[in-house]
């Protein structure tokens, strides 16, 4: 395997273990664990966002401020090297949000798209976007 090759397969095990984390996180409520996840970068929902660890607590909370419990499937990763120079790698999934009370339903389609550092494998932004919700909102 080229170097090369092996940077990019290197960056979709990190890449697909972060997603994970923080999907698994939410779907757990646990603030705590999503800024240990995401809480230095940059990162953008459709109509919130926070740039500093005290401002992913606060907007983690608020995030999850309901009753329900609910689950996050991700598919379709595709990692891609940076555009810059400085070691990062660009990245989109897929995703799709099960609202689970009283019974399971699709609520939301979406998409993430992350840029990460190599050097110490942390997500420097994430943006979340919606595609289609429940209610349309």
């Amino acid at each position: 395997m080229t170097g090369t090759r092996a940077a990019a397969t290197t960056a979709r095990h990190e890449i697909a273990n972060l997603l994970h984390t923080y999907t698994e996180a939410a779907d757990r409520k646990d603030v705590d664990a999503a800024v240990r996840v995401l809480g230095g970068a940059r990162v953008r929902f459709p109509s919130d966002g926070f740039d500093t660890p005290a401002g992913a607590e606060a907007f983690f909370g608020r995030l999850w401020d309901f009753p329900g419990r609910h689950r996050h499937d991700v598919s379709n990763l595709v990692v891609l090297p940076g555009q810059d120079a400085t070691g990062t790698w660009e990245a989109r999934a897929h995703y799709t949000r099960w609202l689970l009370d009283p019974s399971p339903r699709v609520h939301t389609f979406g998409a993430y798209t992350l840029l990460v550092a190599e050097t110490d494998w942390t997500v420097r932004s994430l943006t979340v976007t919606r595609t289609w919700t429940e209610d349309g909102g």
